[in-house]
């Protein structure tokens, strides 16, 4: 919008400076126009955001394979790597490590096995923020979030505590998921 009503503004103003009156019409000196609508148009906007190149934008969605129980404080390995744009998510070790610094958005489903507990937490670095509490025995439970990361930073699901670590998932039902992606990349 700002581009737009900037562009117009322009445009209006050089039409005033540049034109010529000739046989009683005006033409107009379009080069400076189009030299200044192309620096314009190259412009990046506010100097606190960086646009990655579409390839560079971190985005990963990864699911579990198998049916596991899980130690008291034990990282889920979401094994089944669908997306990973960058290979910021690590599928041996379950984190994700911003690549830069920004807005992100965070989701995972989890399922419960049956007649067993499963309680999770969606980590940023050593910080525990939401968690997921499907209850007992092949139901669902989904966190969304949207962090403001630093560079490094790192994003996981980790299991609650003893006795609550039994996630489900099935061989192509991938009732068990994980993903992220940059909304917005800060300077």
């Amino acid at each position: 919008m700002k581009l737009t009503i900037t562009l117009f503004l322009v445009v209006a103003v050089c039409h005033l400076i540049l034109a010529d009156h000739v046989d009683g019409r005006c033409t107009f000196k379009c080069s400076l126009i189009e030299d200044i609508v192309e620096k314009m148009l190259k412009s990046r906007g506010s100097d606190n955001c960086i646009h990655p190149k579409p390839k560079e934008i971190p985005a990963f969605s990864a699911s579990l394979t198998d049916t596991k129980v899980l130690g008291a404080t034990e990282i889920v390995k979401f094994n089944k790597v669908w997306t990973n744009n960058g290979n910021d998510y690590d599928p041996n070790t379950g984190i994700f490590q911003a690549p830069f610094k920004g807005v992100y958005q965070f989701s995972f489903t989890v399922m419960s096995t049956r007649g067993k507990k499963l309680l999770v937490y969606l980590w940023q670095n050593k910080t525990r923020l939401v968690s997921v509490y499907p209850g007992t025995g092949y139901n669902e439970g989904t966190a969304n979030m949207v962090l403001n990361l630093e560079k490094g930073d790192r994003v996981y699901v980790k299991c609650g505590k003893n006795g609550y670590g039994y996630i489900h998932t099935g061989k192509g039902y991938w009732y068990s998921m994980f993903s992220g992606y940059l909304i917005h990349a800060i300077k």
